[in-house]
């Protein structure tokens, strides 16, 4: 119907203006592939579309379960899998960081999942779709920096609160995001990381 049609072209519209507008801010470049993914990413996510089922006896299907079957299923369930483990790990880690399991740790946990799924998904496309599998590849090298993108977009209105701002701290000291750390900037925070912390 085309009423339909015009509400998804919009969300597209919507997710597209804030993806360049959070891209342009943190000089961001990508490629056409990569960004028109990341925009049908959100706006699935917003209509409810990407979430894996659930398992018995868990509220939602733990993504590292997800990930084990996917390394394990036939090629074509393969790919849907790892996409579903790939893209959940993305969007909660850029939406919904301060609700992951693990404090700091969490990010990174997702991250490490997230990439190594974006990873096998390029590896399986690149013999027969060389831009599909690029696309993969960006995603998976670049995971934390796309994660601060759709951070940007979710943090817009959400820093308000000494809570966002610990768990924005939480965030840096776990990432070393430099999202993160201009965030605690304009709030007058210099982030410092702990004496024998080696990360860079």
């Amino acid at each position: 119907m085309p009423g339909s049609l015009v509400r998804e072209e919009t969300a597209a519209l919507f997710f597209r203006d804030q993806l360049l507008t959070a891209m342009d801010h943190q000089k961001v470049a990508t490629s056409t592939f990569t960004e028109c993914y990341l925009v049908h990413l959100l706006a699935g996510f917003a209509r409810g579309e990407r979430l894996p089922a659930r398992e018995p006896g868990f509220d939602e299907m733990p993504l590292a379960i997800l990930y084990a079957r996917a390394l394990q299923a036939s090629r074509f369930e393969r790919a849907v899998l790892l996409r579903a483990t790939a893209d959940t790990a993305l969007f909660v880690s850029g939406f919904f960081a301060e609700s992951l399991p693990g404090g700091s740790g969490g990010i990174r946990y997702y991250a490490g999942l997230g990439g190594r799924a974006y990873a096998h998904l390029g590896q399986e496309h690149r013999p027969e779709d060389p831009a599909g599998g690029g696309v993969f590849d960006e995603l998976a090298a670049r995971f934390l920096q796309f994660v601060d993108v759709l951070a940007e977009i979710a943090e817009k209105t959400r820093l308000r609160t000494p809570d966002s701002v610990v768990r924005l701290y939480e965030r840096w000291a776990a990432t070393r995001s430099p999202r993160a750390a201009a965030l605690l900037a304009e709030q007058g925070i210099t982030p410092v990381a702990p004496s024998g912390d080696a990360r860079h």
